[in-house]
């Protein structure tokens, strides 16, 4: 696939958002995807083997607002199968044309209050947030953001999909065990914790704090000097060490050298250096809150960040018990083993892949019909009993409801979205409908392949006589039997024992809804092997008893007008009332998430 990704900012390659940016691109890269980049001038040189759109490095105000307003119409989005934004807490765009996906890494700044100046503040409040809901498809890459996106940027939770980010396993060094402890990170205050961490080695037993060395490689950041005023006022300043920066290629040496590792921050989006010395064998010892204690839950020593108490327990309890660091050790390399970039790559794609959106709590299909019928022969390949439903405006109706129905819809292996209902409501919740897949249009589609096809549904006679005008279609698929939704023809159970001996790979359900994706839901285990799809009234078209809109009115998305003026006492409720009833509770949604 042609990928666009936005890898801005690129931090001069020294922050975890760089690490993000790097290791994606590089597993993106190996999959076989072809890859334009858009970088600053500190990523140009990382990035030079692909294809780049180059801009020039700015202060953070003038970068923003030039990746916000004046980016976006540099782009020809036509080139490109669909977008990813690998910092998207950072940098966003005013428009989406095409497919766009925004990683979102943490919103620490709601949690550590004075990370940023009043500007970047509401930059961060006010600015992104809107234009984050505008992109199409939303990764958080921990349950910890995720939570904070629902919380303080109001992003339907259907909307959000986490996707973990990976690691790079380093080849274990062969080095003498020093007595130090390990702690990873730039120098922020108050941040990333240092400043309890030094209080906590202060409160050590005598004999460890002449023991052991405290190592805190890392690049000095905002607050940077408190933190190193601290250390140099400590009694125990011989005993911490400051490396500054250091090379990633160092720190395979560094995690087999140390006796633990510990991580006191206060918050993250992601603890990926928990990971790598997850990986490297060392016991290790982390905050209890945001994405470090969904981390280390059960591989490592959690501790109360805000308190130097805590982490200097946590330190004693590893440093003390020999058979204890054993058993973190084990249990962190058996958690670090469920991480790679490889899988952070395909689950990015896979978004892009599933094109799945939803309204009222029932997920379904947003791409085209062609995409549809790849669906649908992948499961007729399967060989296994499959559920696919269509759902429109009357459906989400129905399901808004009723939660039985809403349930089935979504353990449903394909929901398609049928009508100018489903795209409308799509739109004001901030995704898109690509196409109007329903199963009228698609049924002359699936008699062009090879399939076997029941017709099961519709009022006494419909039935056989749209299995007679399907069998003079003179498609690719067999038509090889049918009955009637009301059993009067056949009774159930003889219906069942036709399509056994029958084994069609399609069995088309019409008997409206909700009573059809019910009756699939109950029966589907005694089918043999198929895809059943509920098809509403699409046999009453194929038989023609009743006759469709004309091309016109179905590309400008009015049939159901059509269908009003042929029914109007049947469709009354179902159109004049129901589809402003739809949208006002589709509004309503959206009010209740921002609130």
């Amino acid at each position: 696939m042609k990928i666009l990704l936005s890898a801005i900012p690129f931090d001069n390659g020294k922050s975890g958002i760089s690490v993000y940016i790097r290791e994606v691109v590089k597993a993106l890269e190996s999959a076989g995807h072809e890859l334009t980049l858009i970088v600053e001038d500190d990523g140009a040189k990382e990035f030079e083997r692909f294809e780049l759109i180059r801009i020039k490095k700015r202060r953070a105000l003038f970068s923003m607002l030039y990746s916000l307003f004046i980016l976006p119409w540099r782009i020809r989005w036509k080139k490109y199968d669909f977008c990813i934004m690998l910092a998207a807490n950072r940098r966003v765009f005013c428009r989406y044309p095409i497919f766009t996906i925004a990683v979102v890494h943490d919103l620490s700044q709601y949690h550590v209050q004075v990370k940023y100046d009043r500007f970047r503040m509401f930059y961060i409040k006010h600015v992104l947030p809107h234009y984050v809901r505008k992109a199409q498809s939303i990764v958080a890459i921990s349950n910890s953001t995720k939570n904070d996106l629902i919380k303080y940027w109001h992003i339907p939770e259907e909307k959000i999909t986490v996707v973990y980010n990976g690691f790079t396993p380093q080849a274990t060094v062969e080095t003498e065990k020093l007595k130090q402890i390990l702690y990873i990170s730039r120098i922020e205050h108050p941040g990333k914790n240092h400043l309890n961490l030094l209080k906590a080695f202060e409160l050590l037993p005598e004999n460890l704090r002449k023991e052991y060395t405290l190592v805190m490689p890392g690049a000095a950041w905002n607050g940077a000097e408190t933190v190193f005023e601290y250390a140099r006022k400590s009694p125990c300043s011989g005993q911490f060490k400051f490396t500054g920066f250091v090379d990633l290629a160092k720190l395979p040496e560094l995690y087999s050298q140390s006796a633990m590792y510990i991580f006191p921050s206060h918050f993250e989006g992601f603890g990926l250096s928990l990971l790598e010395a997850m990986h490297a064998g060392l016991p290790c010892s982390c905050s209890d809150n945001s994405s470090l204690g969904e981390l280390g839950q059960g591989a490592a020593e959690l501790f109360d960040p805000a308190s130097p108490q805590e982490i200097a327990a946590a330190i004693q309890k590893i440093l003390t018990d020999p058979g204890y660091q054993q058993e973190l050790s084990q249990k962190g390399r058996e958690k670090s083993a469920q991480f790679s970039w490889q899988k952070t790559a395909q689950g990015l794609t896979g978004i892009f892949l599933r094109k799945q959106t939803a309204i009222f709590g029932v997920s379904f299909f947003r791409g085209t019909m062609a995409e549809a019928l790849e669906k649908i022969d992948k499961l007729v390949k399967s060989r296994q009993n499959h559920h696919v439903a269509f759902i429109n405006a009357h459906c989400l109706n129905i399901a808004y409801k009723n939660m039985a129905y809403k349930q089935v819809l979504n353990g449903c292996s394909a929901v398609f979205a049928d009508g100018i209902g489903a795209k409308i409501g799509t739109k004001i919740l901030g995704s898109r409908v690509e196409e109007n897949v329903n199963g009228t249009d698609m049924f002359p589609l699936l008699a062009q392949q090879p399939y076997r096809i029941y017709l099961l549904g519709g009022a006494p006679g419909v039935a056989a006589t749209a299995l007679e005008k399907a069998r003079a279609m003179n498609g690719e698929a067999e038509f090889v039997g049918c009955a009637d939704g009301f059993f009067q023809g056949k009774s159930e159970a003889d219906v069942f024992a036709e399509i056994k001996a029958l084994q069609p790979d399609i069995v088309l359900v019409a008997m409206g809804v909700p009573k059809q994706e019910m009756w699939i839901n109950e029966h589907l285990p005694e089918l043999p092997g198929c895809v059943a799809i509920g098809v509403g009234g699409l046999l009453d078209f194929v038989s023609e008893r009743i006759p469709r809109a004309p091309l016109w009115m179905r590309k400008c998305n009015i049939e159901w007008c059509y269908r009003l003026y042929n029914e109007p006492i049947r469709l009354f409720n179902r159109y004049i009332i129901g589809n402003p009833l739809f949208i006002m509770r589709v509004y309503r949604s959206r009010i209740w998430r921002k609130k």
